[in-house]
């Protein structure tokens, strides 16, 4: 039998299933990931977000408490998301391998011209700076996420932490640099991924 939980929209009371007021929070969480990546946090507002999900905006409050709330959730999501197509992506081949083919695509012209569908480090460090601490709380595990990851694929064990963090500084400034400049110098923005790249 499944769980039924009240959920008071703007007409009145609907009865839905506990499976489905989850998946509503998650096509929430989906399309505040791509409007925050695209837009930015402070330039969506809860009505624009709940319309672009296909919901009223008074069901917004049944799932989060604030729009703080949804922030720190929406980037905790997107690094949930991107964490875990990289650990699928690596178990299907060598893991160096995979390594560098993640990282040639992280700095690739599809990657950066495609903030929506791209790493969360790329399009929401800045915003994220701006947010509450749980928002800043949940980028930072995202991070650690990475640099677990980045250390992990040294097969000899002698990639230290600092290393790791370097790598993903590098590759988060190039792409941050070259989306920066991508339609006012576009020969600049091409040249600073093919410095990267190496």
């Amino acid at each position: 039998m499944m769980d039924i939980i009240d959920v008071k929209p703007w007409s009145g009371v609907v009865r839905v299933t506990k499976e489905v007021a989850e998946e509503n929070r998650r096509k929430i969480l989906e399309t505040a990931t791509t409007l925050f990546k695209t837009r930015g946090i402070e330039n969506v507002s809860v009505a624009d977000l709940m319309k672009a999900a296909g919901f009223t905006h008074g069901g917004f409050y049944n799932h989060f408490a604030s729009k703080a709330d949804l922030a720190a959730e929406t980037v905790r999501y997107a690094f949930e998301q991107a964490l875990n197509a990289l650990r699928g992506a690596s178990e299907t081949g060598d893991e160096p391998t995979a390594m560098t083919e993640r990282l040639s695509f992280y700095l690739s012209p599809e990657h950066r011209d495609d903030p929506a569908g791209g790493c969360p480090t790329g399009s929401l460090p800045v915003d994220v700076g701006r947010q509450s601490v749980d928002a800043q709380k949940a980028f930072a595990g995202g991070i650690e996420g990475y640099i677990e990851m980045i250390a992990g694929t040294d097969q000899g064990g002698t990639q230290s932490r600092g290393a790791a963090i370097t790598t993903l500084a590098t590759l988060v400034g190039a792409i941050v640099l070259s989306r920066a400049v991508r339609e006012g110098d576009p020969r600049l923005s091409d040249e600073i991924l093919q410095a990267v790249r190496g």
